[in-house]
């Protein structure tokens, strides 16, 4: 029971995380939401900012997975595993708004320390994913995969998801061609 109590504060207080951010929600109301007096919320966190980190922590941790099983998706093609890995970064802003804050909190120095840790997890684990991915596929062409290809990946393929938003400003189609151009250019570095 214990450790469901938590999961179900972290699940509420990420919703209302997502949808007024860390300084408009407060403990009361994540409380209301889910039946339980404050001091309940209190028993698990000492905080809200380390509610707020322990949520931060589960939406990367629940990213990173569907991050595995897209990259470990049976009868799919390389490409096609790609293809679905970048439109999985597209739709951050949509589907794990807390990693999407977080990173707009970086890129504009208004990130707290916990949270730079945290997304710095983030992005080791997706780095590892994509590594042990590549080296597996390739593992007939190429005995290991430099550390800096994977990682090169991830961190321009989360260049592009931001780059892709401001480039709608100047044309709506611009999602489909970036994420092609992304994909496109991945195929031929692979082959």
């Amino acid at each position: 029971m214990p450790n469901e109590r938590k999961s179900q504060i972290i699940k509420s207080a990420a919703k209302r995380f997502a949808r007024h951010g860390l300084t408009k929600t407060t403990l009361d109301e994540i409380a209301r939401d889910i039946r339980i007096g404050k001091a309940t919320i209190y028993h698990y966190f000492v905080s809200k900012d380390e509610l707020y980190f322990a949520t931060l922590k589960w939406e990367c941790e629940n990213f990173i997975e569907t991050v595995k099983s897209v990259l470990t998706a049976a009868n799919e093609q390389l490409i096609s595993k790609l293809d679905n890995y970048i439109s999985l970064k597209i739709s951050v802003s949509e589907t794990n708004k807390l990693i999407h804050e977080s990173l707009l909190n970086f890129l504009i120095d208004k990130s707290f320390e916990q949270e730079k840790e945290i997304i710095g997890w983030l992005l080791t684990k997706e780095t590892e994913l994509l590594k042990q991915f590549l080296t597996n596929h390739y593992s007939q062409r190429i005995k290991k995969i430099s550390s800096a290809f994977p990682t090169f990946i991830v961190l321009n393929s989360w260049g592009m998801f931001f780059s892709t938003n401001l480039g709608t400003l100047i044309e709506k189609d611009r999602t489909a061609e970036t994420k092609k151009i992304f994909i496109e250019s991945l195929e031929i570095l692979l082959n």
